[in-house]
C-alpha cells in the first residue's frame, strides 16, 4: 500500500506512527527543513475539554503503545476578565513543547515513526490530484490552507492574528493564565503559559487588529496589564481554523486542524489531531468508517463553535458572569476535578439557545 502524508505536524505523525503498526510505511511531504515549530511555541491542552476520556495520554500508551510526555501538568489556571479573577487548582491538563527541540510533542512523535521523509518540500495545492493518483492514499495534514480550498471542500472558516512572546521573571512552572473580552484581543484571549521558573511564553489572539496592525493592540497588553518582564523574543503569526464540507474526498482524507478538527473556541487541536490521524489510518488499512470514527471530535468541535458565536456577542459584563460562574465551588469541581460537565456540553445547550 503506498501512502502519502502531506505535512509532518503533530496528526500527519500520528497517522504514521499507526500505519507503521498495521505494516505501511508512509511517504511524507513537509514544506518545512525541521520537524516541529520554527519557533518557539508551547501549546496547552485542559482536560475539561477532553470528549470522553480523562486523560488521553494514558489511553494512547495502553491502546496504541504511543509514547508521549508532556513538558508539565497544569495543576493551577487563573482566569481574568476585568478585575474579576479566578483561580482553579488540580490536575487540569498538559504543557506541551511544540518547538524543534528533542523533546517537543513533534520530536518525541517523529522518534516513533518510520517514513520516507521529503523535508523542505511543499506541495501545491494544483499538485494534490497528480499525487492522489500516484498514491492508493493522500493524508492532508498541513493546517488548513489551500488543499482544501483548491478541492473545494471547506466550509466556514476563521483568521486570527496571533503575537506570542518570551519574556523573563518568575513563573510557576504548572501555572497557566488567561484573560479574556480585552480592548485589545477583542473577543478573543491571551494566554501565559510557563516554560521554566525563569521563562514564559505570553501570547495574544486579536480578533479586532489584523497581524499588520499587531503592535499597538501589543503594546495596549503591556500597558493594561502593567507587564515589565524584559521579552527575550517576539513573533507575528496567523491562527487557522476552518470546518469542512466533507472530511473524506475520494481516496483523500483530511485530518488535525486541515480536516476542522482544531475548535475556534480556545483553538485547541492537540488530542483531536492525534487521534484523527490514528483514525485515517485505520480506514486505509482495516476498512474502518473513517467519517464514523471522527464524528464525536466534529460534534465536538461544532458544540464549541456554539460557545464561539456566544462569545462574540458576550460583553465584559457577561464574561465576569460567566467566569464567575465556572469558578463557584460546585461547578468548579464538576468541570474540571471530576469531569462532569465537558465544556462541548455547555456548547450544546449554548446551541439550543442561539437557534431560537
Amino acid at each position: 500500500m503506498k501512502v502519502a502524508i502531506i505535512g509532518s505536524g503533530v496528526s500527519g505523525l500520528s497517522c504514521a506512527y499507526r500505519l507503521n503498526q498495521l505494516g505501511v510505511k508512509p511517504v511524507i511531504f513537509e514544506r518545512r527543513a525541521i520537524i516541529g515549530e520554527a519557533i518557539n511555541l508551547y501549546g496547552i491542552h485542559l482536560h475539561c475539554f477532553n470528549h470522553v476520556l480523562r486523560n488521553p495520554l494514558s489511553y494512547l500508551d495502553k491502546h496504541y503503545n504511543l509514547k508521549i510526555k508532556p513538558m508539565a501538568t497544569i495543576r493551577k489556571l487563573t482566569m481574568f476578565a476585568g478585575e474579576m479573577k479566578v483561580n482553579i487548582r488540580g490536575r487540569l491538563g498538559y504543557i506541551f513543547n511544540r518547538g524543534a527541540e528533542r523533546t517537543s510533542l513533534e520530536r518525541q512523535l517523529f522518534s516513533q515513526v518510520e517514513a520516507e521523509l521529503h523535508m523542505d518540500t511543499y506541495i501545491p495545492d494544483t499538485m494534490v490530484d497528480d499525487i492522489a493518483r500516484e498514491f492508493d492514499f493522500v493524508v492532508v495534514a498541513t493546517g488548513c490552507g489551500d488543499i482544501p480550498d483548491h478541492l473545494e471542500v471547506s466550509g466556514e472558516s476563521n483568521i486570527i492574528a496571533v503575537r506570542g512572546g518570551i519574556m523573563e521573571g518568575e513563573f510557576e512552572p504548572d501555572h497557566i493564565m488567561s484573560w479574556v473580552k480585552t480592548d485589545y484581543s477583542g473577543n478573543n484571549y491571551v494566554y501565559l503559559v510557563p516554560i521554566s521558573g525563569k521563562r514564559a511564553m505570553i501570547t495574544m489572539m486579536s480578533d479586532c487588529v489584523s497581524v499588520q496592525d499587531l503592535d499597538s493592540a501589543w503594546k495596549k497588553m503591556i500597558t493594561t496589564e502593567a507587564i515589565q518582564n524584559d521579552f527575550v523574543e517576539t513573533w507575528d503569526s496567523e491562527y487557522h481554523t476552518c470546518r469542512l464540507k466533507t472530511s473524506r474526498l475520494r481516496n483523500i482524507y483530511f485530518i488535525g486542524t486541515a480536516g476542522g478538527m482544531t475548535d475556534d473556541f480556545v483553538g485547541f487541536g492537540i488530542i483531536n489531531g492525534i487521534a484523527s490521524g490514528i483514525f485515517a489510518a485505520e480506514s486505509m488499512v482495516l476498512g474502518k468508517n473513517f467519517e464514523k470514527s471522527i464524528k464525536p471530535i466534529l460534534y465536538q468541535t461544532n458544540e464549541l463553535h456554539n460557545l464561539r458565536m456566544l462569545a462574540n456577542k458576550m460583553d465584559l459584563k457577561a464574561w465576569k458572569r460567566l467566569i464567575g460562574m465556572l469558578g463557584a465551588p460546585g461547578m468548579r469541581q464538576a468541570i474540571y476535578k471530576y469531569s462532569l460537565i465537558k465544556f462541548h456540553q455547555i456548547g450544546a445547550l449554548t446551541g439550543m439557545f442561539i437557534q431560537r
